[in-house]
Formats: C-alpha cells, structure tokens, sequence
C-alpha cells in the first residue's frame, strides 16, 4: 500500500460512463488507483441531461455502491463564459458536497459544467481546503472551444489577442471577452497549485494567463487496462494503419483520407485502414470528406465504430502503425500513451503535445508538416520501415504508481 494522501475530491467536468475522454480519464484513473490502496478519495462529475436525467428531489446521481463515484446533473453551464448559472441547484448540491464530504484536497480537472464558481465556492466552504487544478487544454486562454484553432481559417493560434479571438467569435463584443479573462484571471488565483500535462500548454498559460500561480508539471502516462498485446511480424501482409479517437475535423480524420489517396495515387497500396472511433456532432463538411474517402479508398477503408477501454487491446492488436493527425494543438493525448504502451509504431503531426512526448521518449515518426502530403510521406516511410523488418520497442511508461505519486506530492505541498 502506497503512503498516505489526504482526503482528496477529484472533479471532472464528465465521466467516463457518458463520455470516455481523456480528461475524465486520467481524473477516474487517479481515483480508482486510490481507492485500489485503501486511501480516502472521492470523484465527482457532471452529467447533462442529454446523458444522465436527474432523480426527483436531487441532482446527485451515485455511480458506485460506495458512493464515492457520482454524478451531479448540470445544464445550465454558459460556455463562453465558463459560468454556471444554476445556483439553487447543481452549485447548491456542489456545496453540499464539499460539506458532507470535507476534502483536504479538491483537485479539478476542468471548470466545464462546474463552472468558475465552483472554485469560489471550494474556497467559501472549505477555506483551509488545497485547491489544485489540472489543465487539459486551453480553455483559461481560449474561449473558441479551448482549442486555440482557428476554425474560419483553420490555423493553429499562437496565442490569444482581442483582434483574433474576436475573428474567431464576431457575435461576442470586446467588453465580454475582457471580463470573460478578468472572472478566470480573478478565479485561477484562488488555486494553490496549477498543473500542466505538457510543456508546451505550460508555456502558452503562464504566456497568456494574468493572476495564475505558477505552474507545475506532471506528464500524463497510459492509464488503460494493463493488458498484454500480441506482437506481429514485420512485414507480414499489408501495412494496417489505424486511427483511434473521436471522428472530426480538427482531430485530422479528413487529413488522413487525404492522405490515404495520395498513396494510392503514389502506387504505394500495399495497407489498409481502420478507423476506431464514433463522430459525435454533425458536421457536414466532415461528412462529405468521409464519403470522398470511402469512394477513392474503397475496402482497404474499414470504419469500426466506437471502442471502450476493455477493447483497446484488441484493437491495437489488429493495428501495425497508429496515425495521431490531430490539427490542434493536442496537449498530452492519451492516444500517444496507449499506443507507446502496446507498442505500436507511431506516426503523428510535428505540432503540440504528441511531438513533444514522441521527442521525450526517442520513438515515432513525426511528418515534416502538418499537411496531407506531408503525412502522406511519413506513411510511405513507416511502410517502408515494417517491410525491411525494424523492430519497434515498446516503450517503458512511468506506471499509475509513479504517476499518482507525482499528484500525491502536489497535493502534500
């Protein structure tokens, strides 16, 4: 059994019963490891109604037989503002919690559906409680989906300015975005402590983010079933390409088709792909490139739905190559991590969080750009790399130990 933690209270904007994303990922596996050692811990997130409908009388939805686990139904969270609106009643049952529950420690994991108030109000009915907040993506710096792209240009952002995020959201006037970075400005400082999964999202926060106290870093590592995978032979049979995660237009789905023809055009058809995943908006533009797709790569293209944890084994078992061509600037996707621990070859985007942890542990093949003809290539070249038999060396992750011990140290100073 690990050393003792405080009381901790991880938050969650989701979990991964609705919506299996990396943040509420990383924030369940912290607490289940926990709970595996006999600490005294305890997870709360939010559920619209869309997901989850609330019981007569109460917003609290329980998750676990302990009770530990549990949901409290939100919907009426502003997102440009990062406001809850609901006082009377998601905050109201928020606050009850806190009270009931009484944790040294709230580690939140984002203020989506919770809001900023919800750390005014940690601090209100806890004000001798650690307040620690991870951030998994931009949204403290940037109000157009916390992504810091530009859509109507599809550009990444360097870094927010007035001028452009009022490109990016022309319906919101200069006023609202300024107390927009006044409310967070004010609200992140009531943290004690400030995580970074990347260095490079530390950078672009401490750049760009008035009032935030220092922040720390603590790398991600894979948090999935630690299950086995079977190998396969260099070379044998096509090259299977894989792409895992949500279907949209910013996490590069459509670069990928694109450049799944090029090689075609290029005579280089010696692959297939399956594509792992489910698209959860309607997005015609996406729709059509997928049927561009589906015409030009015709049954070397196979679509095979949404996954859980308990099938990513499998999954990546069936793949030789995973291709991350996520447009945005992707923080510390979790995808990287699964596919670094089954050993899985890598090709990726030189940009953001995936470069970077690539470059950390010495592994994958990053495209010269981050366009089609570019990815493209790099395809071409780990095609060529599994013909001629190199081997890829699965790498050496820290393990949920280790990273739980690196939040246990946050939380203890």
């Amino acid at each position: 059994m690990s050393a003792a933690i405080p009381r901790v209270l991880q938050v969650a904007h989701g979990h991964t019963a609705f919506h299996p994303g990396g943040t509420e990922m990383v924030a369940l596996a912290l607490h289940r490891y926990w709970r595996s050692q006999e600490q005294d811990c305890w997870y709360l997130g939010a559920a619209e109604s869309s997901v989850r409908a609330s019981h007569p009388g109460t917003r609290m939805i329980a998750l676990s037989d302990d009770q530990r686990e549990a949901v409290i139904h939100v919907d009426d969270f502003l997102r440009f503002r990062l406001e809850q609106q609901d006082y009377f009643g998601s905050l109201r049952e928020f606050a009850n919690s806190l009270a009931t529950i009484r944790p040294d420690v709230v580690h939140f994991h984002h203020v989506l559906n919770f809001g900023l108030e919800a750390i005014h109000l940690t601090r209100q009915v806890l004000p001798r409680a650690r307040i620690v907040v991870t951030l998994h993506d931009y949204y403290l710096i940037c109000a157009n989906n916390g992504q810091l792209y530009k859509y109507h240009t599809r550009e990444r952002c360097r870094g927010p300015s007035l001028s452009a995020c009022m490109a990016c959201i022309p319906t919101v006037g200069a006023e609202d975005f300024r107390m927009r970075s006044l409310d967070i400005g004010r609200t992140i400082a009531l943290a004690d402590r400030v995580v970074a999964p990347s260095m490079f999202l530390r950078r672009m926060i401490e750049a760009n983010l008035d009032g935030c106290p220092p922040v720390s870093l603590v790398e991600n590592t894979y948090v999935g079933p630690q299950s086995a995978v079977a190998e396969r032979p260099a070379g044998d049979g096509p090259m299977r390409f894989a792409y895992f995660g949500n279907l949209s237009l910013v996490k590069g789905i459509g670069d990928l088709l694109e450049a799944a023809a090029m090689l075609l055009d290029r005579g280089a058809d010696h692959f297939t792909m399956q594509v792992h995943g489910s698209q959860l908006f309607t997005d015609a533009a996406l729709d059509e490139k997928i049927a561009r797709g589906k015409a030009r790569l015709g049954d070397k293209l196979q679509f095979m739905g949404r996954y859980d944890q308990d099938d990513l084994a499998q999954r990546m078992a069936d793949a030789d190559c995973v291709v991350f061509p996520s447009l945005w600037w992707e923080n510390a996707p979790l995808v990287i991590y699964e596919a670094l621990h089954h050993g899985r070859r890598i090709i990726s985007y030189p940009h953001g969080g995936a470069a970077e942890i690539l470059n950390r542990y010495g592994t994958g093949v990053l495209a010269e750009a981050s366009h089609p003809a570019a990815l493209a290539d790099a395809m071409q070249k780990s095609m060529a790399a599994a013909m001629s038999r190199q081997t890829v060396e699965r790498a050496t992750l820290r393990s949920m130990a280790e990273f739980a011990a690196d939040y246990a140290e946050i939380y203890a100073t």
